[in-house]
């Protein structure tokens, strides 16, 4: 994941869609010996590709795993190795993200039980021998659990935000915390302020992070000292098109996002700074660096509308991101009027992947993994997963797709043979 969010990948995936590998990250002969059996299988989060092929992966169960293809048998993927605190806890929707040398995987963890609960951002590598990974450093950053991703940007400072809508911003070398900035509206939310986000961040150092309690917020880094500033927010609730919202009160954890307020989507940054982003009331928006809204766009209305995180054209002429209705969209940058849409019958979590040649790929939760023609929005492949696929897929080197299902099985795609 770049630190602007554009969704693209350097390499080619591929056009139609097999099962080439897979694993069951539920499987015992994972988890050290004395390990209780896991009884939340699900995947939410998606996975990250080391430059070597090395997939990372996170599990609401609490594991870390890196995994690499089987030498013994071409259908599988062998454990590289795993991690999981001494103290417990799960990274729940958190990516890893992974150093440029593909060697160091960050991934943030929620330690402890509520009340008391606090984040805690590791660091972690391969061991020098055995299967559970070695802490380089572990960062405090603050309390409350964990359920967002981390960002690095090219000078090797992460951005992590909490549910609380804490901000950091971490040195990646020593886990040092330069600087934090508060997000979100003021007081505790009952259900947080944040969720399945990673801050975008931006040439000039702004961070750009949603809330789902109401906007997109503008962060700058301080001048002097350890606190940044909201440079301004984006009120979602003010900028609101013709068409009637759908929308139902918040009771639980379970159903964020479903009253229509602010986004738990994660901000894409185009090459002149306009920020494009998604919101629960079924809106995306293109906002200038400013703040000002520049266009709107009305996706079909569905509650907890557009959890998804746009790709960019490598033109950054058209925008693609998925919602909870109407599958897949393609956006012009220049006006946010429709180019093409791909339908799918059910709802769209997992931000969609971008490959070189322009291949779009998604998930979707009625199991099925779609590769789409960008420049027409017609489809080229589908591989029926069966079970709901809520991670982004994930491209690697050698041409192959990475996706994972609600019930633990990770899976690598290919072409046919």
């Amino acid at each position: 994941m770049d630190a602007l969010h554009s969704g693209r990948s350097p390499h080619n995936g591929p056009r139609r869609l097999a099962l080439q590998r897979s694993i069951t990250l539920t499987a015992p002969e994972l988890r050290p010996p004395d390990a209780p059996p896991i009884t939340t299988p699900d995947i939410q989060s998606s996975t990250a590709i080391g430059p070597d092929g090395t997939i990372y992966a996170t599990t609401f169960a609490g594991y870390t795993y890196a995994l690499r293809d089987s030498a013994s048998a071409k259908d599988k993927l062998d454990l590289f190795w795993r991690f999981r605190p001494a103290e417990g806890g799960a990274p729940l929707h958190g990516t890893p993200a992974l150093s440029r040398d593909g060697t160091t995987a960050y991934v943030a963890y929620g330690i402890g039980a509520a009340p008391n609960q606090k984040a805690v951002l590791y660091a972690v590598r391969a061991p020098s021998s055995g299967q559970d990974a070695q802490i380089v450093w572990q960062a405090d950053l603050g309390p409350g659990g964990t359920q967002n991703s981390a960002t690095l940007t090219p000078d090797g400072t992460l951005y992590y935000v909490t549910p609380a809508g804490l901000l950091s911003a971490v040195d990646s070398a020593n886990g040092q915390v330069k600087w934090t900035a508060q997000t979100g509206t003021s007081g505790a939310a009952q259900f947080g302020q944040t969720v399945k986000v990673a801050p975008a961040v931006a040439p000039d150092g702004t961070v750009y992070t949603t809330a789902i309690t109401g906007s997109l917020y503008a962060i700058s880094p301080p001048t002097s000292g350890n606190q940044g500033s909201i440079k301004w927010s984006f009120d979602f609730s003010e900028h609101l098109g013709p068409t009637p919202l759908v929308s139902t009160p918040v009771t639980a954890g379970s159903n964020r996002g479903q009253d229509a307020i602010g986004s738990a989507a994660s901000a894409t940054i185009g090459p002149d700074g306009t920020v494009y982003v998604g919101a629960n009331n079924s809106n995306f928006y293109a906002i200038v660096p400013s703040g000002q809204q520049k266009w709107l766009y009305e996706a079909e209305r569905e509650l907890a509308g557009i959890w998804t995180t746009a790709a960019l054209s490598a033109d950054s002429s058209t925008l693609y991101f998925g919602a909870n209705k109407g599958g897949i969209y393609a956006l012009n940058t220049r006006d946010g009027s429709l180019k093409w849409q791909f339908p799918i019958f059910a709802s769209v979590y997992g931000s969609p992947a971008l490959d070189a040649r322009g291949t779009l790929y998604t998930g979707s939760t009625v199991g099925h993994v779609f590769s789409i023609d960008t420049a027409n929005g017609s489809q080229l492949g589908d591989y029926n997963a069966v079970q709901a696929v809520w991670t982004a897929p994930s491209i690697r080197p050698d041409g192959t797709l990475v996706v994972a299902d609600r019930m633990s099985k990770l899976m690598v795609l290919g072409e046919p043979a």
